[in-house]
């Protein structure tokens, strides 16, 4: 004799199928939930206004200009025990990563990935908090959208330079300032970006002032108005 259900129980057992699907569909592809939940990395106070609700999860940020902000946009996270990893960046060494506040002991240097590009970043991906792209990488645009569908699913944020089809958020650096130097000698102390901020979720595109700590290893000497850099400070 067949069992007769209710609609309401009917529809119990589809719902609680969907989610057992839904939860099989997470397991194989690393996309919990939990990964999207968790808060988002901080920021310092400088850059707040750039990104006030922090580095989202699972976003995409691209970069124009200004090298010195990726780094300042990774540090606090970095602090806060995140891992990080630079690929493609060949000019970006320990002591600049030291200096914007990028914790050592929890950073990866990839500089030279050569064809490899999308097999390293996609492993970067899968194992750190925050991925640091440089602009001369060799990605498709079918592996950029791969990379920005695994960093959605695994939780993490890729900060890249130059141009991203699709980014969340685009940092465009509009004009930089320098300040700090004395009667024709001195350090460069300080630096002034002005930043257009826009992207999907950036809404309206709009401008922020923010300060960077420019002594980095910059140092302006007599005679001759040079200046000799220790190490990038773009």
């Amino acid at each position: 004799m067949p069992i007769e259900t209710t609609p309401d129980a009917s529809q119990e057992e589809r719902l609680s199928r969907a989610r057992a699907a839904l939860k099989g569909v997470e397991t194989r592809i690393g996309a919990a939930r939990e990964a999207w939940d968790r808060p988002a990395l901080p920021l310092t106070a400088d850059l707040t206004e750039l990104m006030p609700e922090g580095l989202r999860r699972g976003q995409v940020v691209a970069v124009t200009g200004a090298t010195s902000l990726m780094l300042a946009l990774a540090a606090e996270a970095s602090r806060a025990g995140s891992w990080t990893a630079a690929i493609g960046m060949p000019t970006v060494g320990v002591v600049a990563a030291a200096r914007r506040g990028i914790e050592l002991s929890r950073l990866a240097l990839i500089p030279h990935p050569g064809a490899q590009a999308a097999d390293a970043v996609g492993a970067c991906v899968d194992g750190m908090d925050v991925v640091l792209l440089g602009e001369r990488l060799a990605l498709s645009d079918a592996n950029r959208r791969r990379i920005g569908a695994r960093a959605r699913e695994r939780g993490g944020v890729v900060i890249a330079a130059g141009e991203w089809p699709a980014a969340h958020v685009r940092l465009d650096v509009v004009s930089s300032a320098w300040s700090g130097l004395g009667a024709g000698d001195g350090r460069l102390r300080e630096r002034e970006l002005t930043v257009a901020v826009g992207g999907r979720r950036a809404g309206a595109t709009r401008r922020v002032r923010v300060l960077l700590d420019g002594d980095v290893g910059a140092r302006w000497t007599r005679p001759g108005a040079r200046i000799d850099v220790d190490e990038e400070v773009a």
